[in-house]
């Protein structure tokens, strides 16, 4: 169980840093199109909130 939690980590900054990423790119140059704008945002917004949610889960329902 102790290799899982460095895997847990790192995929999570992967995904927080991307969201990050996604949401600058979406504010800095946003559609036009309302559906894909938003969109866009719950796509980055979700992944920073996975991001930070997975550790956390995994803290907390793990028996160590």
């Amino acid at each position: 169980m102790n290799t899982k939690k460095p895997l847990i980590y790192g995929l999570s900054a992967v995904a927080v840093v991307l969201g990050i990423l996604f949401l600058i790119s979406t504010l800095s140059a946003p559609s036009l199109d309302p559906v894909i704008f938003a969109r866009d945002l719950i796509t980055s917004v979700l992944a920073i909130v996975l991001g930070v949610a997975a550790p956390l889960l995994i803290k907390k329902f793990t028996s160590e």
